[in-house]
């Protein structure tokens, strides 16, 4: 889905799914975002297993490399994840967000609350005009 109004990309997972529809739905957000020019992305990992390290080092390795070389400029990706979840992030998880920060072209925060994320990415929409 695509917020016209924040230009934001929104991606719900809603329920488990498996390592292979997670890239799936990756790509597809990645595929829908080159066409509207969206670098600011909300993914709802709520319902969502994400404590598979095979998918985690597929985005540090793969996903996260190509989303950073195709902008030209940063893309913020802000995670939704359950209480339970924030607080059982795995070491993986913590390595996306440190090697993503370092990348400099894709910014990845973590929250419980809606609000707070949505909140961020409009601060981040700032960034995106000055760059």
């Amino acid at each position: 889905m695509h917020r016209v109004e924040t230009g934001t990309m929104v991606c719900r997972w809603l329920g488990e799914v498996t390592p292979a529809e997670m890239r799936t739905s990756y790509q597809y957000l990645f595929a829908e975002a080159q066409v509207l020019g969206s670098r600011l992305w909300l993914l709802d990992i709520r319902r969502r297993n994400n404590e598979d390290p095979e998918t985690a080092q597929w985005l540090l390795d793969t996903f996260m490399p190509t989303l950073a070389a195709h902008f030209g400029g940063p893309t913020f990706l802000s995670y939704l994840l359950s209480p339970t979840h924030l607080v059982r992030v795995d070491d993986h998880a913590i390595d996306i967000v440190h090697v993503a920060q370092l990348q400099r072209s894709v910014h990845v925060a973590l929250f419980n609350e809606e609000g707070a994320a949505n909140e961020w990415l409009v601060q981040q929409a700032g960034k995106i005009r000055v760059v």
